[in-house]
């Protein structure tokens, strides 16, 4: 598991975490594994969690290039892009897996929602009630750390 993992991440401390990860979720007991599965489900499960931890790279060198960019357009204070960065990290820390998927989906890969519903397989009312509950908890955090 972890040389796949490092096959495709070509980080050590970042496929320990993936296969740790990958057990983690074993271990919370959501799935039963079948012995004549078993190998092929934890090599599956290791490949789609290397994917999110790419996935959320690429986020990041995305939202740095528009930064990057819009810094080359016009003078940014430097409290901005460490409130970015905070911004980020919260998000990674604190948001569920959908509603970040689709924050991401939404307004850094910039699709509509019917596109953010149909990529996901869910309904264009679950995207409104991620986003708006996301965006409701982002600035609760932000309000409450300004004071």
């Amino acid at each position: 598991m972890y040389r796949l993992a490092f096959s495709i991440l070509y980080d050590e401390d970042e496929s320990k975490d993936v296969v740790s990860e990958v057990f983690a979720r074993l271990l919370k007991g959501y799935v039963m594994l079948r012995p004549d599965t078993a190998e092929q489900f934890l090599l599956t499960g290791v490949r789609n969690q290397c994917r999110d931890v790419l996935r959320k790279k690429q986020v990041h060198e995305r939202f740095y290039r528009l930064f990057s960019e819009e810094m080359q357009q016009q003078t940014i204070n430097p409290d901005d892009v460490q409130r970015m960065d905070e911004l980020l990290k919260y998000m990674d820390e604190h948001l569920p897996s959908l509603s970040l998927q689709i924050l991401r989906l939404r307004y850094l890969q910039e699709i509509t929602c019917r596109e953010v519903a149909d990529t996901l397989g869910i309904s264009r009312m679950t995207v409104h009630n991620h986003l708006r509950q996301s965006v409701e908890q982002i600035r609760k955090y932000f309000k409450s750390i300004a004071i």
